[in-house]
């Protein structure tokens, strides 16, 4: 089923507009702006994590690749329109597994470990006083 919606999607896009500086620059802007930046900042408050939390949910474009080509299907966007779409979700599509890898490994490297620390530190504490218990 995944060959077939790639398939559907891709066989849907207008090469010659694709490939257009006027449909790059406005999809670069698109795609950095709305599709990346309002993911990421939207969690100002969510702690240490928001930045995990951001770039997880910039990832979720697979969904919109369909939607953009049956609205381009529908006639409800030009061809140039839809292009401008496809630059987007490439961007969000593209940079989101790369970074949110390195933000997620930044993380469980800061966090993490001093939870695994604690952790492993209260199981040396508990078997401590099991012996102790024991004898």
């Amino acid at each position: 089923i995944r060959i077939f919606f790639a398939a559907t999607v891709a066989f849907a896009i207008p090469i010659d507009k694709l490939l257009s500086f006027e449909a790059f620059w406005k999809g670069s802007l698109m795609g950095i702006g709305p599709c990346i930046l309002t993911k990421v900042c939207c969690a100002p408050f969510m702690g240490p994590a928001k930045w995990v939390i951001g770039w997880a949910m910039v990832g979720r474009a697979e969904f919109a690749y369909l939607i953009a080509q049956m609205a381009a299907s529908a006639n409800m966007v030009d061809a140039g329109t839809f292009s401008v779409v496809i630059w987007a979700l490439l961007y969000a599509t593209v940079f989101a597994p790369l970074i949110f890898r390195r933000v997620l490994q930044s993380y469980v490297r800061t966090y993490c470990s001093e939870a695994l620390e604690d952790e492993a530190s209260e199981k040396v504490g508990s078997e401590a006083e099991a012996e102790e218990r024991v004898c």
